[in-house]
């Protein structure tokens, strides 16, 4: 079964195992919530090994995030929440 494994500054954090139809890789500068902690995805690496016959690979991604500070998060939250409207503007006739 494939798998994808997720690496922050040097260390192997975890590895999700994956169906070979389906395998969700997050993009590069897109954030994910690890065990509560934000992280931003910097590369992503793909490897692949021979799988039987010479035709057929497996592809196996290896995603690098780096932690995201506190402050940038709380920043890029308060980006996401919609602003409440004053009011309507002003009638023109």
């Amino acid at each position: 079964m494939p798998f994808v494994e997720y690496a922050c500054e040097g260390r192997l954090l975890f590895r999700t195992e994956t169906s070979e139809d389906v395998q969700f890789v997050p993009r590069i500068h897109e954030v994910v919530v690890i065990d509560d902690a934000p992280y931003q995805v910097v590369d992503v690496e793909y490897w692949a090994r021979r799988l039987g016959s010479s035709d057929r690979r497996l592809v196996s991604p290896t995603v690098y995030v780096i932690p995201v500070g506190a402050a940038e998060w709380e920043q890029r939250l308060e980006r996401r929440t919609p602003r409440a409207r004053e009011g309507k503007p002003p009638t023109r006739y």
